[in-house]
């Protein structure tokens, strides 16, 4: 890793108003451990993962080279669990063809949110 992980890590807690303290709380680490990740930007995959949830990144951002997207706040990635059904479906999707992404895509916008609601919990029930 390099000091390109220290400099987004230093960045977004500004953006947040946060200390490195705070991090390193929210993070079960000490400060030096911060002060090291942010001075050398070596840290361990494991932490990167957490460092990018607690500071609202995604890990491509935090990892990334790239200086074009230094801290910017994850917009579509979020981290949900999927039963294997959900995970069917949206499987189904990514590969659907663009006039089928359109069918399914149609159906669910003419769907009442309150009815697709019921209709998800009446099918994972056991």
């Amino acid at each position: 890793m390099s000091k390109h992980v220290g400099t987004i890590i230093k960045q977004r807690l500004k953006s947040l108003q946060k200390t490195q303290g705070w991090l390193a709380e929210q993070a079960s680490v000490s400060n030096t451990a911060v002060s090291k990740w942010i001075a050398t930007g070596n840290i361990s995959r494991a932490k990167a993962k957490e460092v990018a949830i607690i500071l609202q990144i995604s890990l491509d951002a935090l990892l990334s080279e790239d200086t074009e997207s230094e801290a910017a706040p994850a917009q579509s990635l979020s981290l949900i669990y999927v039963t294997a059904d959900e995970m069917r479906m949206l499987t189904s999707y990514r590969e659907a063809s663009v006039m089928g992404r359109a069918l399914i895509e149609a159906a669910i916008d003419s769907a009442p949110k309150a009815e697709s609601v019921n209709l998800i919990a009446r099918n994972n029930k056991p």
